[in-house]
């Protein structure tokens, strides 16, 4: 049922012993033990993210006084039962993956592959995924924003994913749009970046305008110049891949899933759930603050280049999505 790396099997790899312990930390270090081999089956924001779900069962098995590792088809049935109200189904399939790579690599069966735990799966999938609406990622507003980028320092990788979270948070970006951006389309003027928005391979769809910001951590003008002066840019891809442990910046373009790897990395980095957000909390964090700061609805589709307000409306994240209701100011 799940991808367990039977090839890591055939090709005669030694397991790793169980951990010994289970928070996401220990789990993190644990899978970075595994050899180059194993480790490049998966991205790096997905191993990270697995530590993160593994944690997760392992905390709720202690709870229920079962083992996690290696874990009864029992076990993980029931912890599938126990949370399909709580989580969405996309993530309980994530999870799955963690528990049969985590099995897969001290060298046993995963009991996600019992006839068991398929039923159950099936089971929940049919009644609970028609009914679920679509899960909303969390919003990165200025304060998390501000957070994320604190612990960045001097490195070629930590200038390119600082720009990148400011750039796109300021600028309202998709991943796609991030991913899409050349050195060419962001002209920097006094006090300001112009900046052209097109999707991958498209023609200028719009532009923006991303201001200087008034602290150095958060401000988009001062975090772009130190980008492209440190990875000496003057042409092609904005922002671009790096070499394993980012010690040199590659020539291809970072792609629009290395956008949300780097979003998910910064928040588990400073202690955040990375499953909780994605490329597009930047996007929802920008919409968030500006109808919380009033700014009227058409100003703010105009940076985002939204064609609709349900649209719009849909990437806020709280309950009174334009606190200014206009319905108050007309003389009712």
């Amino acid at each position: 049922m799940t991808d367990e790396m039977p090839e890591l099997a055939a090709a005669g790899l030694p397991p790793l012993p169980v951990p010994g312990a289970f928070d996401a930390e220990t789990l993190g270090l644990w899978f970075a033990l595994l050899d180059p081999v194993r480790r490049a089956v998966r991205a790096p924001g997905t191993w990270n993210a697995y530590a993160v779900d593994l944690a997760h069962f392992a905390e709720w098995c202690t709870r229920t006084e079962r083992q996690p590792l290696p874990a009864e088809p029992e076990t993980v049935a029931a912890y599938l039962a126990d949370h399909v109200e709580t989580l969405s189904i996309s993530t309980l399939r994530r999870r799955l993956a963690a528990i049969a790579v985590a099995h897969g690599i001290i060298g046993v069966p995963s009991p996600t592959d019992g006839e068991h735990v398929s039923l159950v799966w099936r089971g929940l999938r049919r009644v609970h995924e028609p009914q679920r609406k679509p899960r909303k990622v969390d919003a990165v507003e200025i304060r998390e924003l501000a957070v994320l980028v604190a612990p960045l320092q001097d490195t070629v990788m930590d200038h390119r994913d600082r720009a990148l979270l400011v750039m796109g948070f300021a600028g309202a970006l998709r991943r796609s749009e991030l991913s899409a951006l050349d050195v060419s389309d962001v002209v920097v003027e006094p006090g300001r970046l112009l900046v052209t928005i097109r999707e991958a391979g498209s023609r200028a769809e719009r532009t923006v305008e991303l201001p200087r910001g008034h602290r150095l951590e958060t401000c988009p003008v001062r975090s772009w110049k130190a980008w492209i002066t440190v990875a000496r840019l003057t042409e092609g891809a904005a922002f671009r891949r790096m070499t394993k442990g980012g010690r040199s910046l590659r020539p291809e373009r970072l792609g629009d899933r290395g956008v949300a790897e780097v979003v998910k990395r910064r928040t588990l980095d400073v202690g955040l759930d990375p499953t909780l957000f994605s490329g597009h909390s930047l996007r929802a964090g920008f919409v968030t603050a500006a109808s919380r700061a009033g700014v009227p609805s058409v100003s703010i589709a105009r940076q985002t280049g939204h064609r609709s307000a349900a649209a719009l409306a849909a990437c806020v994240r709280e309950d009174r999505p334009f606190p200014r209701n206009p319905a108050a100011h007309v003389g009712l």
